[in-house]
């Protein structure tokens, strides 16, 4: 896992924020398998999905933040090849289950996850950090985690009634 900070402005997070706020593509969808009742299933908008562009204007703006984000990094962690992108709302209500996010198929063996808030205003002590290895980690704002999809992973609890806006990324691993 690595975090990348100061990848943007934050009127680039804001953008995507208010953009995504009022799209009427939202759904609950997540976590996906019969296992799972309404009452773990959360917010998610889907931007592209295995490659093909699900939210047009919204896929635009994630790339451009992508590449924002690509700039940052050593250029050796990742390509921007965007598999998938999605936006996801939890709150304080939504407590979420330590998961892995691909299968470990040859495919999903060369991906990546990045992880980011869009709530630009986002402080620490809200909650909704970044559990990796057991260890939560807080991910200010401008800021992205880089980190191996297939190892459990989930959000820290939220303790504030705002809606926490979360990006993620599935793209190429750099080899």
């Amino acid at each position: 896992m690595k975090i990348l900070n100061n990848c943007c402005s934050k009127d680039t997070l804001d953008t995507l924020k208010d953009v995504s706020s009022s799209s009427p593509n939202w759904n609950l969808n997540w976590p996906v398998g019969g296992k799972f009742s309404i009452d773990d299933k959360f917010l998610k908008l889907d931007i592209v999905q295995d490659g093909h562009i699900v939210h047009p204007f919204l896929a635009g703006l994630s790339l451009a933040l992508l590449l924002q984000i690509y700039e940052v990094s050593s250029k050796d962690l990742f390509a921007p090849n965007l598999m998938f992108c999605s936006i996801s709302i939890k709150d304080k209500h939504r407590k979420d289950n330590i998961h892995t996010d691909h299968t470990e198929d040859e495919r999903s063996k060369k991906l990546v996850k990045i992880v980011g808030l869009l709530n630009s205003d986002w402080q620490e002590d809200w909650g909704g950090g970044f559990i990796y290895n057991g260890q939560s980690n807080y991910i200010k704002p401008t800021s992205f985690c880089i980190f191996d999809p297939k190892k459990p992973h989930c959000a820290d609890e939220i303790y504030t009634n705002k809606k926490r806006f979360l990006i993620d990324f599935s793209v190429a691993l750099n080899e």
